[in-house]
């Protein structure tokens, strides 16, 4: 908000100053003209309208700007319009890579010693361009910090989620290897004694009298059942090795306040190697979602069909137009989920259930649940 003040805030000064000087009409409407088509594509920047175009859109019409300006100073005799290119400065930082925006400015400047040199003839057209090409360079540090500090800030916020996730992946874990080994020690100790003690009551039974043998009999019985019990009861406490991964994604939705989560059908999972990289590759999706597609509800599910297991997670955001383009995000996530055999896609929904268009996404995950992953 505060760049596009200060940006309008400066294009309005030089606009006005740059209307008032002598022109003709011709020049006058021309000139008005850029300025307003400046003030558009600047907005249509600095608002993130165009996020949901294809990223080389964008760089076309930051570069119209640079263009556009350079016109406006063929007929700027006080060397106001400049100005404008310190505003196109602020805003290379997130459009083009730091390498490719030096090179801009340095040729945008040669472009304007020329411009400056041969339509106005003026002697110090080598010192005027370095004082507007300090300020443009000025201008394009603090946009730069601005953004690493974000980048930053928002790094850290994931750590800050992995955490949450994995410590209640790790929660589980625990849990579950304590009831492995409570279930352990019964099936030892009292297994091993009830064992002895069948067998001694075994014994017993062929040593005492008839009329004492039933008792004799039931006492057995009794032990035998209650052996056969605490083996069930292990192998009940055994089996129980899923892993949900309802917890720690809502771990993860707590931080993202105002976005809401419905998930249907999450089955268990046995790996905690699989449950942990699933639930930082749904992060990446979900942070994405919101960040770039601004959606607001998101719904996942699952389903297992023999050793596959598939997830699909779709929001209602803005996405983009076209196909879409597979960046650094998508890549990590397939990364993540290699040693599984997984694979991760993202598809753009062309048409709802009403047959109306609509620009929802989804991600749709894939892996296989029997991959053994060595540590």
């Amino acid at each position: 908000m505060m760049l596009q003040l200060a940006g309008v805030g400066t294009w309005a000064l030089v606009t006005w100053l740059a209307l008032s000087q002598s022109l003709t009409q011709f020049e006058l409407l021309l000139s008005g003209m850029g300025h307003l088509t400046f003030l558009i594509l600047f907005l249509l920047i600095s608002t993130h309208f165009l996020s949901r175009f294809n990223p080389k859109v964008i760089t076309g019409v930051v570069y119209s700007q640079a263009l556009i300006t350079l016109i406006l100073i063929v007929f700027d005799s006080n060397m106001i319009t400049p100005i404008l290119l310190v505003i196109w400065a602020s805003q290379l930082p997130g459009q083009v890579s730091k390498r490719l925006a030096i090179i801009s400015l340095i040729l945008i400047n040669l472009a304007f010693y020329l411009i400056h040199s041969l339509s106005h003839e003026s002697a110090s057209a080598g010192f005027t361009v370095l004082i507007y090409m300090g300020f443009q360079l000025f201008a394009y540090s603090s946009s730069q910090a601005r953004l690493n500090e974000v980048e930053a800030r928002m790094q850290q916020e994931q750590l800050n989620q992995q955490l949450i996730a994995t410590r209640s992946l790790l929660s589980q874990s625990s849990q579950h290897q304590e009831r492995v080994r409570i279930a352990r020690d019964l099936h030892d100790i009292l297994g091993h004694q009830l064992t002895a003690l069948s067998l001694q009551l075994e014994v017993l039974s062929h040593k005492v009298p008839d009329e004492v043998k039933p008792d004799v009999e039931l006492s057995k019985q009794v032990s035998k059942e209650l052996l056969a019990s605490i083996r069930a009861v292990v192998k009940k406490q055994r089996d129980i090795v899923g892993l949900d991964l309802t917890a720690p994604i809502n771990a993860l939705m707590t931080r993202l306040p105002g976005v809401k989560l419905k998930m249907d059908g999450l089955l268990p999972l046995t790996s905690t190697e699989l449950a942990q990289e699933l639930v930082l590759v749904l992060q990446e999706g979900i942070s994405n979602a919101v960040r770039h597609g601004k959606a607001k509800t998101l719904w996942l599910s699952m389903s297992q069909k023999e050793q596959t297991l598939r997830l699909v997670l779709r929001d209602n955001g803005k996405g983009r137009s076209g196909a879409p383009i597979p960046g650094s995000g998508l890549k990590g996530m397939n990364e993540r989920l290699a040693p599984f055999d997984g694979k991760v896609e993202l598809k753009m929904n062309k048409l709802n259930e009403r047959g109306r268009s609509s620009s929802d996404t989804e991600l749709h995950i894939s892996c296989d649940i029997d991959t053994q992953v060595t540590v």
